[in-house]
């Protein structure tokens, strides 16, 4: 126990090599994926969100609403082993696994996303699908409240009314679910880093189960823990920013 607090998680049975250094070697991979996959989610979710809220009803409406079943039902395997065969293997357009180290510095910008797209797409699926039906229910409780209506009859533009006033009040809401979101995005990784053969601590850590390594299965298991408890810390510091009357003592 003492040697899991100081980080010593002992040595890996299958790679000889302490678990922390190959764990650490693996962070960067990790990050960088579920980073860029909470981004998209999150962009992408509230906007649709907001939209569908905004054209109740609508054709647009509709489809929102049928593509937030569909995402959030799909399986993250089926739907990345389709987009491979769509558009590396037919189309040839975007690469089918792998991961260009950031130290790699002869690598354009554009070939390193070209990398990142497929797999943070597809992990950030059901992020799109839930946000945009939280985002749009909270929306559209909000837009029926007195203030919107006052800010509507001072003459204040669409985008004010909607992006600026209804959808930060919506936010408030939403923002407590980015820590237990975190906690799926994190099973959701194991799964897309070994069909895109992303060199992450998901990866990592499913071959070590396969392994019975069980000391980096430990370690593995002990850092996915760590993330889901600094997003629960990241969810208050949000709800701070995005609720005035919230203040940290």
């Amino acid at each position: 126990t003492n040697g899991i607090i100081r980080g010593d998680f002992g040595q890996s049975f299958r790679n000889r090599q302490p678990v922390i250094d190959l764990i650490l070697e693996r962070i960067p991979a990790t990050l960088e994926l579920t980073v860029w996959a909470m981004v998209i989610g999150v962009t992408i979710g509230l906007l649709i969100g907001v939209l569908s809220a905004v054209l109740h009803r609508s054709m647009f409406d509709n489809l929102a609403r049928f593509f937030s079943v569909v995402g959030d039902a799909i399986p993250a395997f089926w739907l990345g082993l389709m987009l491979i065969l769509l558009f590396a293997v037919q189309l040839g357009w975007l690469p089918a696994g792998g991961r260009i180290p950031l130290r790699d510095n002869d690598i354009t910008i554009f070939d390193r996303a070209k990398h990142l797209i497929l797999p943070s797409f597809v992990l950030a699926i059901s992020w799109i699908a839930v946000m945009s039906r939280y985002m749009r229910a909270e929306t559209l409780e909000v837009i029926r409240r007195e203030y919107v209506r006052t800010a509507k009859a001072k003459g204040l533009s669409s985008r004010q009314v909607y992006f600026k006033h209804a959808a930060r009040n919506a936010l408030i809401p939403i923002v407590t679910f980015l820590g237990p979101g975190i906690l799926g995005l994190i099973g959701g990784a194991v799964v897309i880093e070994q069909i895109f053969s992303w060199p992450g601590i998901g990866r990592l850590t499913l071959s070590a189960v396969t392994a019975l390594d069980y000391p980096l299965v430990m370690g593995g298991v002990i850092f996915g823990a760590l993330l889901v408890i600094a997003g629960n810390l990241l969810s208050d510091f949000l709800l701070v920013l995005v609720d005035p009357r919230i203040r940290l003592e």
